[in-house]
């Protein structure tokens, strides 16, 4: 146990600093600015599968985010993949000062989503809320769509999608261009934002 216990942490880091390598400085094309990261990892005892969890806020030009959710669920004795899930939100952003008044944080307010995108797939989410392999996008709204989401009426929409999981959230990141000579410092998520969609997907 200590031993997946010990992977899974090492899994995880890898992940971050991945992630955070790229943090700073011009993204070419795609216009990122700056990317920010967090994660989680915890281990089901009833089932035996450890779930890690990885938070990734990206800001894109002036005014733009992308926030991503991705989560991974892998057995121990029943090795292999269990689940892999992917949410991304996309709208409008601000910057401004933190309000837990340290220097080298800021407060980024994200305007609820204009378009999320879904995708999960493994045995993993047989039985969640949002249940099975499926795709969702507000972008690319389709009646199979409708038909996972409002079985018993048929009615959901792309704009009843957002209107339910796109959200105000204020994140605080830390960032270490304000404070050059703190060698302490990375591109992260201070505090891993609570999602209503995350929340109730299951």
């Amino acid at each position: 146990m200590k031993k997946f216990a010990k992977v899974l942490s090492l899994a995880l880091a890898v992940m971050l600093m991945a992630l955070t390598i790229t943090a700073c400085g011009s993204s070419g094309s795609s216009g990122m600015t700056k990317q920010f990261t967090a994660g989680s990892a915890y281990f089901i005892g009833d089932i035996g599968w450890y779930n890690s969890d990885v938070y990734t806020l990206r800001l894109i030009g002036e005014d733009s985010y992308e926030l991503i959710f991705q989560e991974y669920r892998f057995g121990t004795e029943d090795a292999g993949t269990k689940g892999l899930r992917t949410i991304v939100y996309t709208g409008k952003c601000s910057v401004g000062e933190s309000a837990d008044g340290w220097e080298t944080h800021r407060d980024v307010t994200l305007q609820p989503a204009e378009r999320i995108f879904m995708e999960q797939h493994e045995k993993g989410y047989g039985r969640a809320a949002i249940a099975g392999h499926c795709v969702i996008d507000t972008a690319n709204w389709t009646d199979t769509m409708t038909e996972l989401l409002d079985p018993e009426n048929n009615a959901m929409t792309a704009k009843d999608f957002l209107g339910k999981y796109a959200e105000k959230v204020v994140i605080t990141v830390e960032d270490p261009s304000l404070d050059a000579e703190d060698t302490s410092l990375g591109y992260k998520i201070v505090e891993i934002p609570t999602l209503t969609l995350v929340t109730e997907a299951g």
